[in-house]
């Protein structure tokens, strides 16, 4: 929800770091996959128990993230790097669940259900943006939940910042995470008839 709702906030600063990284003449797909470099490095901070750098550069690359997206629609928004951005997403997710349940394997079924989830939430994502006429400034429909990206750095953060409190945390995430795929589908359901 704050990705949908409180991006509004921070627009003016993110496009003006966006310009700031056109003018140095990078590329959205360069800061895509720098971006990507850096949030799969999150895994082995947080492996080898180095948690503040492990959430300082997730949160670095998740504003690459915000950044590649905001410079594409500056310059040269392309399918290629739509897609190479979905990608790099679950690349990062997936490198924190793992090394959360490498960290922590007496948690270990809440991180597989989590891992499952994130596959049914981004197919339902993705299904709904190829079949919905909807457009949005982005390439597809991109449809809003409640668990955004943001939502998902938060719990991420606390995670692994709060390790007592892990088991919970990802519990929380996962009925969040479900949620998001009902509210999804139903809206789903709603808008492709």
């Amino acid at each position: 929800m704050l990705d949908t709702y409180g991006s509004r906030f921070v627009r003016p600063v993110i496009e003006r770091g966006a310009d700031r990284l056109l003018k140095w003449k990078f590329t959205p797909n360069e800061v895509t996959v720098l971006g990507g470099i850096i949030g799969v490095s999150v895994g082995l901070f947080i492996y080898n128990d180095m948690l503040w750098t492990a959430v300082l550069l997730l949160w670095v690359s998740g504003l690459f993230d915000v950044l590649d997206g905001t410079m594409a629609r500056r310059s040269q928004k392309t399918g290629f790097g739509t897609v190479l951005d979905l990608v790099f997403d679950r690349i990062v997710e997936i490198a924190v669940v793992i090394a959360l349940a490498l960290r922590h394997p007496e948690h270990m079924p809440v991180f597989l259900l989590l891992l499952g989830s994130f596959v049914v939430a981004m197919t339902l994502f993705l299904a709904v943006g190829a079949s919905s006429s909807r457009r949005s400034e982005k390439s597809f429909y991109y449809q809003p939940g409640i668990l955004e990206r943001t939502e998902c750095f938060i719990l991420f953060t606390l995670m692994i910042l709060f390790p007592t409190w892990i088991g919970v945390i990802a519990t929380m995430f996962l009925v969040l995470e479900v949620s998001t795929i009902l509210q999804r589908l139903f809206e789903a359901r709603r808008i492709l008839r």
